[in-house]
């Protein structure tokens, strides 16, 4: 399952950040350092689907990696094997008994989102038991699948096989079902059009994806925060509860990580470490200082 605001703002969960005041000639990385009395926890802004080609990873994310004795990410991508965890996502994903996607939808919604899904090569009546947000999900990770991304090539799936090897310890900020509740506490009719709005973008996806990655490999910050105020202003609250209000509470848990003795590497869509209410600017608020890498 991929993170909410998936699709537009899932991808958008990734990037950099580009400081004005930094040299023209030195190279930036989605990887901020905070520096506690006695350790650094590395902030790393993950892009959570990837292609092969895409690798190898910037030496500066490797030596984070190496550096740290722990990691925390999103979620513990271990909880996804687990049986439990597989039928509450199976349980969240399907509509209410009695309930279709064509009745959730309409007539008339039903059949541009029919169409549109059919233009990139998907039958939309796939998804008739499934619930909006699902059915926006599953449409968009196929898409992605098709252009060569794989989630077990992204940021966090590669670093957690090799904390596996290494026998580093991985947490989670927060748990799947608090992801999985993010679409569920969503009004059917906001899912309808976050599908609606996943459909109408389905056309530009490759080249925003190819566009996401080459920004994320430049460095350039301005992409993702584009992205992120386009967003904010479709739907202001769909945006605070899938970023601002999960960047406030992981907060304090990065804080608390700075009183340690041991380093620690946290891996978050880059999508919550750029722009306005953004983890970065709420450790600033707070006395934090991070400095890019």
């Amino acid at each position: 399952m991929r993170h909410p605001l998936l699709g537009r703002l899932r991808l958008a969960l990734i990037g950099l950040v580009l400081c004005a005041a930094a040299r023209a000639d030195v190279a930036l990385h989605s990887l901020w350092e905070l520096h506690g009395k006695h350790n650094t926890v590395y902030l790393l802004g993950s892009i959570h689907v990837l292609r092969l080609s895409d690798y190898p990873l910037p030496a500066a994310m490797l030596e984070a990696y190496g550096n740290a004795k722990a990691m925390l990410m999103e979620v513990d991508l271990g909880e996804m094997a687990s049986p439990q965890v597989q039928s509450e996502l199976l349980a969240g994903a399907r509509l209410p008994e009695g309930k279709t996607l064509p009745e959730v939808l309409g007539k008339e919604r039903y059949a541009l989102a029919e169409r549109q899904a059919r233009e990139v090569g998907i039958e939309l009546s796939a998804f008739d038991q499934f619930a909006p947000w699902f059915a926006a999900e599953a449409i968009s990770q196929l898409q992605l699948t098709q252009l060569g991304f794989q989630p077990e090539s992204g940021v966090e799936m590669y670093f957690m096989e090799r904390a596996r090897k290494d026998g580093k310890n991985v947490a989670g900020l927060e748990t799947v079902h608090d992801q999985i509740s993010l679409f569920q506490n969503m009004s059917l009719d906001t899912q309808a059009e976050y599908l609606l709005s996943s459909l109408a973008e389905a056309h530009d996806l490759p080249a925003q994806v190819d566009s996401m990655v080459h920004a994320w490999q430049q460095g350039d910050t301005r992409w993702f925060e584009n992205l992120m105020q386009s967003e904010l202003g479709r739907d202001p609250g769909l945006y605070q509860s899938v970023l601002g209000a999960r960047n406030r509470k992981w907060v304090p848990k990065i804080e608390a990580l700075l009183d340690d003795d041991k380093n620690y590497l946290v891996i978050v869509g880059t999508g919550h470490l750029v722009g306005r209410g953004s983890v970065i600017e709420l450790l600033k608020k707070d006395g934090i200082g991070a400095i890019q890498r």
